[in-house]
């Protein structure tokens, strides 16, 4: 079966690309997505239906979004959440008319000079945004105020937030550390924090192993954590030649994880090639069990066995994100336009 693939021209650079969650979990396919733009005059958040197999992707709903979308999370299947450099987060409402209606608003969360809103993450109907003021917000969908507010969070610009339980989240800077906040305590400093060497540019949390964490670099090295021993990386992988802009695991399959760059590339590492590996991994440690620990903590297997491979050429124009959802991928950047990969797993 090969890979089949159609793009949507949008005439506005994508900076986010997210499939829309799915009510039926036995339903492998979504068809729906929602798309944030950026570095144009007014910048939009829009819906697209009919992105199947076979379909081509066409606007359901759409609206103005104030200055660059800088970070896009689906909450359900009617409520999308979009932050901005200008420093707010819009809660859309997507309804049977073309236009997204406005839930909830929260203005000036973040300063809106040099990048406003950089960072958001949500958990259930809890959400998280991360600012280039280093300001971490905690909120709740249903409420106008933050619940939770750490005013000097970092000194530098936070780049990606992840919740990795409920009570739990992570923070990632320019500088390369990753601090783990607890929510449920009043302390205004985080309980660990690590450093990986260069800048983490974007975060993605193991789908059914709250632990794992995978983290990109500026300089294009993917980090995989264990964050019960937070020290130190568990696992490097050399992954792109520039700065990573997103990591994705797939959220059924999490032995398979998806990365995009700056540089252009879109990548599929299959981590599913270390468990039908054998050979050097049955003597590297017999404790080891692949069937019920993740492959990406096993250091040594991941440097030999992972199977690499780029889901297209080389695009002339950095990929800005990328997300995926059963057999699909969707993937866009500076070109303008987004992509959709079909039968990208088998």
């Amino acid at each position: 079966m090969s890979v089949a693939g159609t793009g949507k021209f949008m005439s506005k650079k994508v900076s986010k690309v997210r499939w829309m969650p799915m009510s039926d979990t036995s339903q492998p396919i979504s068809t729906s997505l929602a798309t944030g733009s950026w570095d144009d005059e007014m910048n939009s958040v829009v819906v697209w239906g009919g992105a199947g197999l076979g379909g081509e992707a066409r606007k359901v709903g759409s609206a103005d979004h104030p200055g660059d979308v800088t970070g896009l999370v689906w909450l359900s299947q009617e409520l999308l959440a979009a932050t901005s450099s200008t420093g707010c987060l819009v809660l859309y409402r997507v309804t049977a008319s073309p236009a997204l209606g406005v839930a909830q608003e929260w203005p000036q969360l973040h300063k809106a000079g040099g990048g406003g809103c950089t960072a958001l993450a949500c958990y259930g109907d809890s959400l998280a945004t991360g600012g280039q003021d280093g300001k971490i917000n905690v909120l709740v969908s249903t409420q106008r105020s933050p619940v939770k507010v750490y005013e000097k969070g970092d000194s530098c610009s936070i780049t990606s937030l992840a919740y990795t339980r409920t009570s739990e989240l992570v923070s990632s800077n320019m500088r390369g550390q990753l601090k783990t906040w607890d929510l449920r305590s009043n302390s205004q400093t985080p309980v660990t924090t690590s450093s990986q060497g260069a800048g983490v540019t974007c975060l993605a949390r193991h789908p059914t192993q709250s632990h794992i964490l995978v983290a990109g670099g500026g300089d294009g090295v993917l980090a995989v954590w264990d964050l019960r021993s937070p020290s130190h990386p568990t696992t490097l992988l050399s992954a792109h030649k520039a700065a990573l802009s997103e990591v994705q695991f797939h959220p059924t399959q999490p032995d398979h994880l998806f990365t995009c760059s700056q540089g252009g590339d879109i990548c599929h590492w299959n981590g599913a090639s270390i468990r039908r590996g054998g050979g050097p991994l049955d003597s590297f440690n017999q404790m080891d069990n692949l069937n019920t620990t993740s492959p990406w903590l096993s250091s040594e297997a991941v440097k030999h066995k992972v199977e690499t491979h780029s889901l297209v050429a080389k695009q002339p124009l950095p990929v800005n994100s990328l997300d995926v959802v059963g057999h699909s991928v969707v993937f866009g950047g500076d070109n303008e336009a987004f992509y959709v990969l079909h039968n990208v797993i088998f």
